[in-house]
């Protein structure tokens, strides 16, 4: 993407200024709309919001609050950069301006050419770096989920053998039956139908996991899951890593009907990769407590996964989340789950806190205190 080519909107009720502007814009490449007024650009951001990179608002609207509109643009773009038009500056709204992360403001009457345009350049430059970042994270993602597969097939196969003995053993039986050409009963097909039928059931069940996990996550969408349901997903992927090392599971979930907005592939790799590292940090302890809590209070839900692992030093604590830092042996991480984890809570507007001792364990708690919870198919708390 070349960054004269972006998308901007202009939300403008003065006729003549708003065609001047479009007028500039075009003139330099970029793709420009327009509103002139709340109630347009309200269904604008609606339907088009997430595709702009650049928004020009006019705070004083004739049917409308400007700061309004910004709250709209900030729940379904995040990356967009506001500025803002208004005759009117003082120090209220250079606060309100600063709260709604806007990227400056321009007092009217003023010079497109001198003021707007140079403003815009930079703003658009700033919005072009962003989404390098975002596509970069992606990437780092992508790579993330990846390193993770061969341990999820591992688990699948592992798991696959039973039921597939099951079904061995079952269909070796009904052949002997017939081989011995006595007259099978119906209740003898019945039940054994029924056990070959649950087994391929288990399997399809293994197979679909592994099917949600490995698929891309680029144009997932949000969607309303129950927190331990999540949390259980996540353990049956890492389960023969808990099995291997001989780890004690145990699950501390007050609230079980509660449910959060999320993107469901990426909360359940952040957990995965969590309890992961809280598996490998017990790898070599006498004691191997592994210790997930989730409960919902004052408008915010906190998840708690602690180990009694090795602990994380203190002089290694400013690094743990930047992107390839490890602390494995070579071959045996990437460096990028944590790294990963961080950016998946804060696309969950949560926040990511860890408490750690060297020689008794390290908990990481997520805080989506700003996260939307449904409990008992209500919507009780919505961020602002």
């Amino acid at each position: 993407m070349e960054i004269g080519q972006l998308n901007i909107h202009i939300v403008e009720d003065d006729d003549d200024l708003r065609e001047h502007l479009i007028k500039e814009f075009v003139s330099l490449n970029h793709s420009v709309s327009s509103s002139q007024n709340f109630y347009e650009a309200k269904k604008f951001i609606e339907n088009c919001g997430v595709n702009q990179d650049l928004f020009l608002i006019d705070l004083q609207l004739p049917d409308g609050d400007g700061f309004s509109l910004i709250n709209q643009i900030r729940d379904v773009n995040k990356i967009s950069s506001v500025v803002i038009m208004t005759a009117y500056i003082n120090h209220k709204i250079f606060r309100r301006a600063i709260q709604h992360n806007c990227y400056d403001i321009v007092e009217k009457p003023f010079s497109v050419k001198n003021d707007i345009i140079p403003i815009s350049k930079r703003c658009l430059r700033y919005v072009f770096i962003e989404k390098e970042n975002e596509y970069l994270n992606s990437k780092l993602l992508h790579m993330a989920k990846l390193a993770d597969l061969g341990e999820l097939f591992a688990t699948v196969v592992h798991d696959v053998r039973g039921p597939l003995a099951t079904i061995q053993l079952i269909c070796e039986d009904i052949l002997d039956e017939f081989k011995k050409e006595n007259n099978i009963s119906g209740d003898f097909l019945i039940s054994n139908v029924a056990d070959i039928e649950k087994a391929t059931k288990k399997i399809n069940q293994l197979i679909e996991h592994l099917r949600n996990y490995s698929r891309n996550d680029k144009g997932e969408v949000e969607e309303s899951k129950n927190v331990v349901e999540l949390i259980e997903n996540s353990l049956f992927l890492v389960k023969q890593k808990i099995k291997k090392f001989g780890i004690k599971v145990i699950l501390n979930n007050e609230n079980s009907d509660v449910e959060i907005i999320c993107y469901p592939n990426q909360f359940e790799q952040m957990l995965m990769n969590l309890i992961s590292n809280a598996c490998d940090s017990m790898k070599n302890t006498a004691k191997k407590n592994l210790t997930i809590s989730s409960f919902f209070e004052n408008n915010f839900l906190e998840i708690t996964i602690q180990d009694t692992g090795e602990g994380i030093p203190q002089e290694n604590m400013p690094k743990i989340f930047q992107s390839f830092y490890t602390t494995k042996p070579k071959g045996e991480g990437t460096g990028l789950g944590l790294s990963i984890v961080k950016n998946i809570v804060s696309e969950h507007s949560g926040e990511l806190l860890l408490n750690s001792k060297v020689g008794e364990g390290t908990a990481f708690i997520i805080k989506l205190h700003a996260a939307k919870v449904v409990f008992n198919n209500v919507l009780v708390h919505e961020a602002s």
